[in-house]
């Protein structure tokens, strides 16, 4: 785009444009502290409960709790707000000392809240917010029915999801709301935003716009302004149609809106109705709404300077990237409106509500028809938020489908499993897909596993895909789905569209070299008929042309007409050391299947139960080199349980010793069987033992090798590129203990992962803690005691309907949670 020579001063007038577009970075004026005293009562409580081990003479831990009145106040302060988070959470006093009633707790935490509110200084608010402190809410209470509080979020307004950001910029630079799955990457803008790298929920309404986002935005803005003016300034001569792209983003604009175009191919100064114009749209393509009346004056003045300082195109594209630069861009607005009910609660307005639903259910604006039901008043009731909840539900052509229907056949109903945004509630819970993430080395496996980060190839990404097939299944089901997820004994193992022709290309390749010396010098052979396989097939020329993918192909082919079975035509066959690689995963080769049952998909798998025992989770939740039983049995405790574990403390260093004679767990219990480290380590360690049965490549196993050179026994290919050891080994131990479930008979000693699975999926409160999680997914918040009656009846609406997430779907939705702001 031209430069003009006044573009500095049309920067100026932008920069006016923004900073009066922009709170963000507002400061409060400084507030005068109260002078510190300790409240009488509060002092009494410490008297009772803490002084013992906190006063001179007696001071645990370096802590004393007697001299709060003479400390510096940056020391009092950061002493208090340690207290009053292990007050809060119930970390003090020590279990095995006199506790505080909840009245007396309840009266030192609002004091300790109090004092460090005054100073401007309590951090445990925005702690609480984290999705790590979502289960120090106390689940029993959550259940009990006994909460009368009228449910309602706080009012907010919290960053949207990088996913919600792409299709945003998506739907402003093509004018229209995406069809397709994903919505083309725009390669001159950058996602600003970060989520964590967990299990369990993680766009959640506790992230604020930082400076770092705001220097990203300014270069996106720049950016989308741009390419929005881009097929204009073609047309006026600006940008020269034969020289290269703007930017090398692989993507140009076909037009520009018209009401942008005209101000752009004017030869006079624009007029203000031309202006007005073009605010009105962009306002609509950015903010999907009409500007205010002060809106639209502010915008036309400094849109009319920077025109006249810059010229037409360059003082239209600052009001454009002015305008990018609102927070609605970014943010998503939710305070309610109307007069307050009784309880303080205002309902969302309608526009909000029509975004809510909307971005509760996938990651784009509004439709037609809801932003229509909000224009018309008809989004006001809890009946009309359920009716457009279930239309979206069922709306095929609004929400497309995530994976690729291949991969599950063209018959499945348009059901949730066609809810992207649903799929990815299974994916983010069950972390599943961080197994892409995971490095293995392929030696170890015998060089069946093929590590890569991409969804599409490799052993993880073929694991992560065949995960999700098996959530989309149940999902379609839609009856007894958490428990399903848990318990099922169904496995799809990554058939897809095109493998009939790969496999009559196999065939062809078997017959031409079945009677050559194939086997015992297969480099040459491939050397000698390098023309034949070029031509065989373009699409596997790299593959058979090494000698090692040429081999297996062969082999394959060949047990296959051992047994008189011609390939199944469904499958995928990788061309690699080993054939069938991801197969190994679920310790079965391609040739010793029921060749009628695994036609079928999906279909039973000895050794396995649920999400839990599959490949995908197994490796996510285990370590480059060895299984994870901590991280495993941490995730049973927070997922399943609604259970917490305490933070590592600092001066811990969490390291599993070596030793190359015993195995990980006899090295973990050991390290983590003294009493400082199981005060942690009971949490986790009897959970997490019990997939020792599985190795970290997700293997079923009865034997541990013990991996360590001085241990190898027999080595298969020695002094080549691809040897294969064996290690001495010695017998897997898998058993371990449940507790926490809320029925003393499920409580217990168990044997193994199937054992334990069995009975967490019998527990009540395993069911109640999904329904949480599901909570602060749709929410976008952690639960509040408050939110009781919501917990409850989303959990009757699963119990009730026979196990429908869908039915879940629905009950948070049009819950008072989801409807009101406080």
């Amino acid at each position: 785009m031209i430069k003009t020579p006044h573009l500095r001063q049309a920067h100026a007038c932008a920069l006016a444009l923004i900073a009066s577009t922009l709170s963000v970075f507002g400061e409060k004026p400084a507030e005068v502290s109260p002078a510190f005293h300790v409240d009488t009562k509060a002092g009494e409580i410490l008297d009772q409960y803490c002084f013992s081990c906190h006063e001179d003479g007696t001071t645990k831990g370096d802590v004393r709790l007697d001299n709060l009145d003479t400390l510096p106040q940056s020391e009092r302060l950061d002493l208090m707000n340690r207290m009053l988070e292990q007050v809060y959470l119930k970390q003090m006093p020590p279990k095995k000392k006199t506790q505080p009633s909840d009245e007396e707790r309840e009266q030192l935490v609002s004091w300790l809240s109090g004092d460090l509110h005054a100073h401007n200084a309590s951090k445990l608010e925005n702690k609480l917010r984290l999705p790590a402190y979502g289960n120090y809410v106390d689940h029993e209470k959550l259940f009990s029915g006994k909460i009368t509080d009228a449910p309602y979020t706080p009012a907010r307004r919290w960053l949207v999801s990088p996913q919600i950001f792409r299709y945003k910029v998506h739907e402003l630079l093509s004018g229209d709301s995406p069809k397709q799955v994903r919505p083309i990457n725009y390669y001159g803008v950058s996602n600003p935003f970060i989520m964590p790298d967990v299990s369990g929920v993680l766009y959640y309404d506790n992230d604020k716009l930082n400076g770092g986002i705001f220097l990203a935005m300014l270069n996106n803005v720049d950016w989308m302004s741009s390419k929005q003016l881009e097929a204009a300034c073609i047309k006026n001569g600006e940008i020269d149609p034969k020289a290269p792209r703007h930017y090398a983003d692989g993507w140009r604009p076909k037009d520009t809106r018209p009401a942008f175009e005209a101000i752009v191919l004017s030869k006079t100064p624009a007029t203000d109705a031309q202006i007005a114009e073009a605010i009105k749209t962009q306002f609509a393509a950015a903010l999907h709404r009409p500007p205010t009346r002060d809106e639209q004056d502010k915008y036309l003045k400094l849109t009319r300077d920077a025109i006249d300082t810059a010229g037409n195109t360059e003082g239209l594209k600052q009001m454009l990237m002015a305008v990018l630069l609102q927070s609605e861009f970014l943010y998503r607005m939710e305070f309610g409106a109307g007069e307050a009910d009784s309880f303080g609660r205002k309902m969302l307005s309608p526009r909000e509500g029509a975004f809510a639903i909307s971005y509760a259910l996938g990651d784009r604006s509004p439709d037609a028809k809801l932003l229509q039901a909000a224009e018309n008043g008809q989004l006001s009731t809890r009946e009309d938020y359920q009716r457009e909840v279930l239309r979206l539900l069922d709306d095929k052509t609004y929400y497309e489908d995530e994976i690729d229907p291949s991969l599950i056949g063209r018959s499945d109903p348009p059901h949730l499993a066609s809810q992207p945004r649903i799929i990815r509630f299974f994916r983010e819970f069950f972390g599943y897909p961080k197994a892409v993430k995971v490095f293995k080395d392929g030696e170890r496996s015998g060089y069946y596993y093929q590590s890569s980060n991409s969804i599409h190839r490799g052993s993880p990404g073929i694991y992560v895909r065949e995960a999700d097939m098996l959530v989309k299944h149940i999902l379609n089901k839609d009856q007894h789905v958490f428990e399903t997820l848990l318990g099922s004994e169904e496995y799809f193992v990554s058939p897809i569209e095109d493998s009939a022709k790969k496999m009559e290309v196999l065939e062809k390749m078997y017959d031409h070299f079945k009677d050559t010396d194939w086997k015992k010098n297969a480099p040459q052979v491939v050397k000698d008929h390098l023309e034949f396989i070029k031509n065989l097939h373009p699409t596997y020329t790299r593959a058979f042309v090494q000698h090692e993918h040429f081999t297996a192909a062969m082999i394959h082919i060949e047990k296959f007409r051992e047994k008189n079975l011609r390939p199944n035509p469904q499958w995928q066959y990788a061309f690699g050391k080993n054939l069938m690689l991801e197969a190994k995963g679920y310790n079965f080769e391609p040739f010793d299947w029921d060749y009628t049952e695994a036609t079928q998909q999906p279909f039973k798998v000895k050794n396995r139960m649920g999400i839990l025992t599959h490949p995908a989770w197994l490796i996510a939740h285990s370590l480059n080199a060895e299984t994870d039983p901590v991280r495993r049995g941490r995730w049973i405790r927070e997922k399943l349980l609604a259970g917490r574990v305490p933070d590592v403390p600092i001066t811990v260093d969490a390291v599993i010793p070596e030793d190359h004679h015993k195995s990980l767990r006899e090295r973990l219990d050991k390290v983590t069987n003294a009493n400082e480290c199981w005060k942690c380590h009971q949490y986790m360690n009897p959970l997490g033992l019990p997939f020792e049965s599985y190795d970290d490549f997700g293997r079923f196993r009865t034997e541990a090798p013990l991996e360590h050179p001085e241990n190898i026994i027999k080595t298969i290919n020695p002094g080549t590129k691809y040897p294969i050891h064996f290690y001495k080994t010695l017998p897997v131990d898998s058993s371990g203990v449940l507790d926490s479930t809320g029925d003393p008979a499920l409580d217990g000693p168990v044997k193994d992962a199937p054992d334990l699975i069995t009975r967490l999926v019998k527990s009540p409160r395993v069911r109640q803690s999904f329904i949480r999680h599901a909570f602060r997914y749709f929410m976008g918040r952690n639960e509040m005691l408050s939110d009781s009656k919501t917990l409850i009846d989303a959990d009757n609406a699963y119990v009730q309907s026979g196990g429908s997430f869908r039915a879940v779907v629905v009950s948070l939705l049009t819950s008072d949670s989801f409807l009101y702001r406080k």
